[in-house]
């Protein structure tokens, strides 16, 4: 059996990967032919990036290199979603009033137990690490308490890995759906 020690990070991508497959309908709703005006797009990017820097052979091999390192090391989710989905974040909540939207990330799984705030992670017994204590108030736009808000909460563990895309982890380490109260308060022990 394969324990968190001995993952990689190669597996953790290709996890992250394979979730993405299950859980994303990949180009709903999205043409054949936006698909490849966005990828044209990227490639003259790309190519601009080439012309403006003036790249050498070697810069490009050694670029090269390191993309394909990416790919085999399985860190283009987290690639992608790192470097690249915050551009997306923010184009989908550009008119969007109050806290703009942030990235789920490749480790996000939705439907994660649900607890009333003061809350507590699922974690092991032994759980190593710094203890953190996350609260604040939920508020809308107007300043109001927003009175049951939903806060998701996931995290590493003190080795960096995630429970779900490491061997080893119970299911729903360190992951969380916390209800915040009447006054919008919430508590999250971790």
């Amino acid at each position: 059996m394969t324990t968190e020690t001995q993952a990689t990070a190669a597996a953790s991508g290709a996890g992250a990967t394979a979730r993405f497959r299950e859980n994303k309908q990949l180009a709903a709703g999205t043409g054949q032919e936006r698909v490849n005006a966005l990828a044209g797009r990227l490639i003259k990017a790309v190519n601009d990036i080439v012309l403006d820097e003036k790249v050498s052979y070697d810069e490009y091999n050694a670029f090269k290199a390191w993309l394909i390192q990416v790919g085999e090391d399985g860190e283009w989710p987290l690639f992608l979603d790192v470097w690249v989905e915050h551009s997306v974040e923010e184009v989908a909540n550009a008119n969007r009033n109050g806290t703009k939207g942030t990235i789920e990330g490749p480790y996000y799984i939705p439907d994660a137990p649900t607890q009333n705030t003061p809350a507590t992670l699922p974690m092991r017994e032994d759980e190593p690490g710094t203890p953190l204590l996350f609260q604040g108030q939920t508020k809308n736009v107007a300043g109001e308490p927003l009175a049951g808000a939903l806060i998701e909460l996931w995290h590493a563990d003190d080795l960096g890995f995630y429970s779900q895309f490491a061997p080893g982890l119970p299911e729903w380490n360190l992951r969380g759906s916390v209800i915040a109260d009447g006054e919008g308060n919430f508590e999250i022990n971790t």
